[in-house]
This record gives C-alpha cells, sequence and structure tokens, in this order.
C-alpha cells in the first residue's frame, strides 16, 4: 500500500517511546494504514527515534509505533522518506527503509494505483524495468505484465520484462538462458566441453554391481555412436614400415615436388599457427595417423597405462585386432572400434569382472580419450561442414535428443541429481532457448573442431524474420569466435548483390600480423565464386552484447541503434 505525506509531521511528535508497541497502537489510524502488510510500502517522516523503536508520523498527523529491522540503515530524527513492512504479527510492527527499485519515484506508484495493483516491491520494480525499456505502463499494459511477474515468482523482474519487450515466450528455464546470454555466460561450446569432461568421471564414480555397469556403458556407448558416418580411415604405415618409423618420417613427403606448395598446404600451416606452437609454426605434424586413430589420440605413457588395464579385461590380451603378437596396442584402431570392441568383451565376460575392475577402467585417461574424441565427432563441426545445407540444424537436433535419451538414463539408474543431469538439462535449455529466439531473430552458435582446438562462433545476422528485408536488399551479420590462441576474433560483414565488405578483427597485434598474411587466399576463393570483395583488419576488440546490441536492435528507440552497425553475410562464402 502507498501513503503520501503533504508535511504535516510536526504533530505528536514528542510522544514517549518505549517498548515496540503492539498492532492495536495503530488503530486510530486509517483503514489502509491498518492493514500494513508485510511488504506494503508507506511514506514517512522519522518523529522520534530511539535504538530499535520509532515513531512515524503520517499525513493525518497521526503516529505509527514500530520497531525497526535491526540491519537496517541508521535513521535521523526530522528524516523523511519510503518505508516497507516487514512483518506486522504477534502484535508487532517492524519496518526497515525503502531504497531499491526506485521506490521513492511518485510516478511508479501512482501507475500502479491506477491499475489497482499493490504498491510493493516487485511492483515497483516491474514500472520502473517498463519504463527503462521505453514500454508503455498504462494500467492494461501494468495488468498484463503483472500477470508474468505473478505467474514466474522466482524470476527476476527486469528479465521478465525484457523477454516481454523482445516477445520471447517466457519460463523459468528460458528466462535462465536469457541471462546466461544477458551475463555473457551463454557459450553452448563450453557447457558441451564441461559435459565431455564430467561423463567419464560420472561413470568412473558409480558403485553399482558390475551388469548394471556393463548395461549403462552399452547404453551411453549406443547413444554416443548412433548416427555417426561410416568411418574412412587410411592406412596409417607406408608399405613395410612400423607405427613407429612411420611417425618419424621427415616432413618433406607433404610438400610438392617443386618445393612449392598447393592452396590446401598454406591452409593447413595457418590452421596450425593458429592453434598454436609459436616456435613451429610454419612446421606440419609428423604424425602419419589419423585424427580418430589410437596413434593420434594418446601419448605414449597414456598407451602404456591403458594397455595394462586393457589386458586384464576378458579375453582382450589374446585379441589380434588389439593387440599384435608382441603384445603392443594396435595404434591403428580408432576410438570407436576400440569402444566396440571394448564393450563386446565387457558384455561377455561381465561374470568374471568386479566393480573395481570397471571404475579402474572407467577412470582411465585413455577411456576418457575415446569417449571425448566419439563426442566431439558428433557435435562439434569442421569448418567445412558449413558448406552442407542443414548440417547446423541437424547437428543441434542430434544433440538435443541424445542430452535427452542420456538424461532418461540418469534418471532411471537414481542419478537425475547428479552434475552430469546438470550440464545435460542446461545444454538442452541453451538449444531451446536459441530455437525459441530463431523463432525471430538469426542468430546461432557454432561449436567448430579446429585444427588442434575447438572453438566457439557466435552468428548474428541482423535480419528480424517479422520485418520485411532491408529495402536496398543489404543483409548485415557479425560472427564472433572465441579461440585458444588465435583469441577474440570478430568478422563484420556487408553484403549486397555480389559485393562483400569484410572487417576482421582482433584483440591482439600478432593475430593482427597472422591473418593479414593470408588474406590473398580469402580473396582469392571469394573472386572465384563470383564475389566483389574489400577485406580490411583492424587490431581492436569488439564487445558483443547479446541483448543490446543485437535482439534490440530493431526495436524502436533500442539502445543498440547507431552502436552496431548494419552488416550483411553470405554464409556460403
Amino acid at each position: 500500500m502507498q501513503i503520501s505525506y503533504v508535511g504535516q509531521y510536526n504533530k505528536n511528535a514528542g510522544q514517549a517511546v518505549g517498548t515496540p508497541v503492539p498492532s492495536k497502537a495503530v488503530t486510530s489510524l486509517t483503514a489502509s494504514v491498518k492493514e500494513l502488510a508485510p511488504g506494503s510500502i508507506f511514506e514517512g517522516n522519522v518523529s522520534y527515534v530511539r535504538g530499535s523503536n520509532v515513531i512515524l508520523s503520517l499525513e493525518n498527523g497521526q503516529n505509527v509505533h514500530a520497531r525497526l529491522d535491526n540491519h537496517a540503515l541508521k535513521l535521523v530524527q526530522g528524516q523523511s522518506m519510503f518505508f516497507q513492512v516487514k512483518s506486522n504479527e504477534g502484535g508487532t510492527v517492524s519496518i526497515r527503509p525503502y531504497m531499491g527499485n526506485g521506490g521513492a519515484n511518485p510516478t511508479l506508484v501512482r501507475a500502479l494505483e491506477a491499475a489497482g495493483l499493490p504498491v510493493e516491491e516487485r511492483n515497483l520494480a516491474m514500472v520502473n524495468s517498463m519504463m527503462k525499456e521505453q514500454m508503455p505502463i498504462h494500467a492494461e499494459a501494468l495488468l498484463n505484465m503483472h500477470r508474468v511477474v505473478v505467474a514466474n515468482d522466482s524470476v527476476n523482474v527486469q528479465t521478465l520484462v525484457q523477454m516481454t519487450h523482445l516477445d520471447l515466450p517466457v519460463t523459468p528455464q528460458l528466462a535462465a538462458q536469457f541471462e546466461n546470454y544477458r551475463n555473457d555466460t551463454h557459450m553452448l561450446l563450453g557447457q558441451m566441453n564441461e559435459f565431455m569432461e564430467q561423463l567419464p568421471q560420472f561413470l568412473g564414480t558409480q558403485t553399482s554391481d558390475v551388469p548394471h555397469l556393463v548395461q549403462m556403458n552399452t547404453e551411453l556407448l549406443g547413444i554416443l555412436m548412433d548416427g555417426l558416418e561410416p568411418e574412412t580411415v587410411p592406412s596409417s604405415q607406408p608399405d613395410g614400415m612400423t607405427s613407429v618409423e612411420a611417425q618419424t618420417l621427415p616432413q618433406q613427403a607433404a610438400l610438392q615436388p617443386s618445393g612449392v606448395m598447393e592452396a590446401e598446404a598454406v591452409e593447413g600451416i595457418f590452421l596450425s599457427e593458429t592453434a598454436g606452437d609459436a616456435g613451429e609454426a610454419q612446421e606440419m605434424s609428423t604424425s602419419f595417423f589419423a585424427p580418430a586413430q589410437l596413434g593420434a589420440l594418446l601419448d605414449e605413457q597414456t598407451i602404456e597405462s591403458f594397455s595394462d588395464v586393457l589386458r586384464s579385461i576378458g579375453n582382450l590380451a589374446d585379441n589380434e585386432m588389439v593387440f599384435d603378437e608382441e603384445g603392443m596396442l594396435n595404434l591403428d584402431l580408432t576410438a570407436r572400434q576400440l569402444l566396440g570392441i571394448l564393450d563386446k568383451e565387457l558384455v561377455a565376460s561381465q561374470g568374471m569382472l568386479e566393480p573395481d575392475d570397471m571404475k579402474e577402467l572407467f577412470s582411465q585417461k585413455g577411456y576418457r580419450a575415446l569417449l571425448n574424441h566419439v563426442m566431439e565427432e558428433q557435435w562439434l563441426l569442421q569448418p567445412e561442414d558449413l558448406k552442407t545445407k542443414d548440417k547446423l540444424s541437424e547437428l543441434y537436433e542430434r544433440l538435443n535428443r541424445q542430452m535427452e535419451q542420456i538424461d532418461k538414463i540418469l534418471k532411471t539408474t537414481g542419478n537425475e541429481h547428479a552434475s552430469l543431469a546438470r550440464s545435460t538439462e542446461q545444454i538442452r535449455g541453451n538449444i531451446e532457448f536459441m530455437n525459441e529466439v530463431n523463432q525471430i531473430y538469426n542468430y546461432v552458435q557454432i561449436p567448430l573442431k579446429m585444427n588442434g582446438q575447438n572453438a566457439n562462433g557466435d552468428l548474428y545476422v541482423y535480419t528480424n524474420k517479422r520485418r520485411s528485408r532491408d529495402e536496398n536488399g543489404e543483409l548485415s551479420a557479425f560472427l564472433h569466435l572465441d579461440m585458444e590462441h588465435l583469441g577474440s576474433t570478430d568478422v563484420f560483414v556487408k553484403m549486397k548483390g555480389k559485393a562483400v565488405d569484410t572487417n576482421f578483427s582482433f584483440s591482439d597485434d600478432e593475430s593482427f600480423d597472422l591473418v593479414q598474411k593470408y588474406l590473398p587466399i580469402l580473396d582469392a576463393k571469394l573472386t572465384a565464386l563470383g564475389y566483389h570483395t574489400t577485406i580490411t583488419v583492424s587490431s581492436e576488440e569488439k564487445n558483443m552484447d547479446f541483448v543490446e546490441d543485437f535482439l534490440k536492435k530493431d526495436l524502436p528507440g533500442g539502445t543498440s541503434a547507431g552502436v552496431v552497425h548494419r552488416y550483411s553475410f553470405d554464409v556460403r562464402a
């Protein structure tokens, strides 16, 4: 409730102050004062204060005797301010000064009174947020927003107002994701990396009996390998050479006889440079193993310890596909192949295994490396994959489906509250939020598998799907990449017809120099596709605010107007 005053605070200010006064002490006030309820806000003048006991003078000259919250600010006699009722129980009225959310702004109070809404903290915050978003605050608008606020009482009011203003559906789950995006903690790749780290740890901490552990492992592998394209892995060894000899072949084999590299080789060097190894940036990898093979996935120490564990499981030690005649692990096997062989052996020999045997296997660095590689195959895209239509949407559909299936396994095994379950919920919530955003705007995260690193990309295309396209036919976009060694990388692009203007922006000078060095390759490829290009590079970091600079861009009077300019982008290029 709201009690306004005009200045009659000098009356009855000299009453003695004793112990906290029971509720009957305020019975002489107006009817509205009689119903002081927790959360109510009113205006008053401090007529007298001693310790936690205060007398507040109101407009009609009457006094309210109350007890001040122990943690409240120190009051001064004669001070005029807003107060909030903390409690009105047990015969005592307890209050505290109210300072937040524009409570002293009479505009907010009058708007709520006109709409017939109580003057409470969340309602005041609601009106204040609506005004900041330049939304109307007439009675109908306030009543509509109030329904949203009441239905989502656990969600921050500012979040509810902003989502409603942006035409986004409101649920507690989507609101949590909206806040992640607003606070720049939304990166899907980070959530996926966390899941990939937690899954092997989760298996290693399970205390079920062996049959249940084997079944869980089988079900998880079935989910993780479902839908993967057949492997086409060439032999890692040139004829007549052992694996060890093959790994030490001179690097020049990758070069052309004339010593001149093809464009693809130059691109490979560029990717190696961006991935790190500054001292050896011009060198290519000396390994002849394909990325999916054990020889590329495991280091020497891991191979040794992992081999010892594998030999102790069933009859794997005698399996010629896994170990050679000298008992050495077959490094030509791919992660998928070894996981498949291992799964069959676990099923066949589960009667001879102990829970500790399973725990030792799942805790092995080698086993974790195999699982991580398969998950990266499922959930990360190679840059060339983006040339294929619907590749990204297929990725998100698969990721969402697999997270749901894994979540079901966790629930059936009583692990629905495990940290792994929270990770599946985060990933699914992120995908759902992106899907809702894309009903209106064009935005997507691109989890990329680069050479020697994983990178998260954010692609913003400035076109509101509910509005007509730019009259001049220009489409604009902003691509942000977070790369381990290249750093924060921003690409501003605009395209009209076949004219493409591109600006690369980097956070450090080394990245600036490196990319500028290889721009002729990009220019040549775009020219070959029929585009007329203008490419510039700058060494300054651009910060993109998802809400202010993207979602609000097309709003009338949006705060991003003039901050992020229009750029266009052709995904095929």
